[in-house]
């Protein structure tokens, strides 16, 4: 095989909607780690623009529904147990912690910065067995 028809391969590839995952696993984590307080500051001083708790809900679970769209085994019936576990439990930290005080408390109560560390974790897990 030529370097030529590697190269068209591997451009192939990156276009194909089943490397969308890979690509939005840096906005999923970049947002989550900025939900959880992992990074304090996000800014685009081109727009005049600095990310908010609201947008970096929006970007992780958007960032995660299209991930777990594409994957390849996007129906929930093919998962395991303790995988739909997994995903549904990633969703439900992101929510719980902008909407619900009793979750942010609880992880708060678990201790500064522990709690939303293992928020954050729980996150990554979720992405990574939904994007399998």
């Amino acid at each position: 095989m030529s370097y030529q028809n590697r190269a068209s391969d591997m451009v192939s590839d990156y276009m194909n909607i089943r490397s969308l995952p890979a690509m939005l696993s840096v906005a999923f984590v970049a947002a989550s780690l900025y939900q959880f307080g992992g990074i304090t500051t996000v800014e685009l001083p081109w727009l005049s623009y600095t990310l908010t708790t609201q947008h970096s809900l929006l970007i992780s679970l958007g960032a995660f529904a299209a991930a777990f769209a594409s994957s390849e085994t996007k129906q929930f019936e093919y998962y395991e147990d303790w995988e739909k576990i997994a995903i549904a439990l990633g969703p439900a930290v992101i929510l719980g912690n902008e909407y619900l005080p009793a979750v942010n408390d609880f992880l708060l109560s678990l201790g500064d910065p522990l709690g939303m560390q293992l928020a954050f974790v729980a996150t990554v897990v979720s992405w990574g067995v939904a994007v399998q």
